[in-house]
């Protein structure tokens, strides 16, 4: 199941057109072919390279301390005193597939810590360490079965290098090998969350199994619950006290109860964001419509330009791709990684392109979301997002997954 709340409650603050006709390239002048002789052999193509493996997590039993794990991300740790508490962690199931993705969300409590930031770190293969940030993982399990451990912690950043640690919990994940009829799409039951607004959530439950389901109790994670005699529900998250870079967790667990045998249990999170700003970002950007790439893939040209007296410094973009069932799953990595910058406009603007590769945008991907956040010189957070990729409907779309009739 993707982490589907992470779909954040941001308005795309641009509007996409094409690139301007003076912003295209030249074209370049025209090449005569030399032919080579027929005894002449044509030198071989050099072969496309591929894609490095992915780094795999390392056993619970090579797993590394917090300052190991500093160390691995070239940080200097700092632990400072603070009210803050982890709770707890929660998962969306007690054990995982080997190569499949387990849901971690973590619990707060104590006094909200100003500027703290929200992180999950885990070591991996050659001494290395995996960051994620924000209060809730998808976590890819690795293809060994086994243990692994996974570090939850809030910090702050100190800067250069010194990262503060207010709070950290680690968590243990049982990862087994399974059989076809164990795979997560065969699980009996299951939640899909949709946002329909600020902090509002629809929530449905998708059975298989032969018994009748009279009753879907329902817990949201804040004090509130609900039982109901049908598999869908709303639900709206307080968002009163929340600033705009705070995001909020909420677990939201579901019994099912059967006419004949036990309760079918489920677990899904809900992220909230609290309001943004009313006032628009003091940028001005513009993209281009997406477009596939020779090569397979798709491109979008990125024009970003801050106006004269304003400062914005980048730091970090997030990708969120939405399915046609509602699901999204995120990711988060530096924005230099995902933005190739051709050309510095200065005050943190810049030209350049963005690109979706095809393995983002499998048949099940309906639209993908990048937001690009950064900070101008007063410290206020400056947020921009736009869509690099869009699939329309057509007949062989994926759709949600009914529940069968009941008996």
């Amino acid at each position: 199941m993707g982490l589907a709340a992470t779909a954040l409650v941001l308005a795309l603050v641009v509007t996409l057109w094409p690139r301007p006709v003076s912003e295209a390239p030249s074209p370049a002048p025209a090449v005569p072919e030399r032919r080579l002789p027929a005894t002449e052999a044509r030198p071989p193509a050099p072969p496309a390279p591929s894609p490095p493996p992915p780094v795999q997590p390392v056993p619970a039993s090579l797993a590394a301390s917090g300052e190991a794990l500093s160390a691995a991300l070239h940080e200097e740790r700092v632990s400072l005193t603070s009210s803050v508490v982890i709770e707890g962690i929660d998962t969306d199931r007690p054990w995982v597939c080997a190569g499949e993705a387990i849901n971690l969300s973590a619990r707060l409590g104590g006094e909200p810590e100003p500027g703290a930031v929200y992180r999950w770190v885990w070591p991996v293969a050659g001494s290395g360490a995996e960051l994620h940030p924000g209060p809730a993982l998808q976590w890819r399990a690795p293809e060994t079965a086994g243990r692994y451990r996974v570090r939850f912690q809030v910090c702050k950043d100190l800067g250069g290098r010194r990262v503060g640690v207010l709070a950290e919990r680690e968590v243990e994940l049982d990862v087994r090998r399974c059989g076809e009829q164990q795979a997560q799409r065969n699980e009996p039951l299951r939640i899909t969350v949709s946002q329909r607004g600020q902090g509002s959530f629809a929530f449905e439950a998708l059975y298989q199994g032969g018994a009748r389901i009279t009753a879907y109790a329902w817990d949201f994670g804040d004090g509130t619950t609900s039982t109901t005699s049908e598999p869908r529900v709303e639900h709206a998250y307080p968002l009163q006290g929340l600033d705009a870079q705070e995001i909020k967790s909420f677990t939201v667990r579901l019994q099912a109860r059967l006419d004949r045998g036990g309760p079918l249990e489920a677990t899904a999170f809900a992220l909230t964001r609290g309001q943004p700003p009313s006032e628009p970002p003091p940028v001005e950007l513009r993209v281009s419509r997406w477009r596939p790439l020779p090569e397979g893939g798709w491109r979008s040209d990125v024009v970003l330009r801050v106006p004269e007296g304003k400062s914005v410094t980048w730091e970090r973009l997030e990708r969120i791709s939405l399915h046609w069932d509602g699901q999204a799953d995120t990711s988060m990595r530096p924005w230099r990684e995902v933005l190739q910058v051709e050309e510095e406009l200065g005050q943190g603007g810049f030209r350049g392109y963005v690109t979706v590769r095809p393995s983002e945008a499998l048949p099940e991907i309906k639209q993908i979301l990048d937001q690009l956040y950064g900070h101008d010189a007063a410290g206020q957070e400056v947020v921009v997002s736009w869509s690099p990729f869009k699939r329309e409907p057509s007949p062989e779309a994926p759709r949600t997954v009914e529940p069968p009739p009941r008996k």
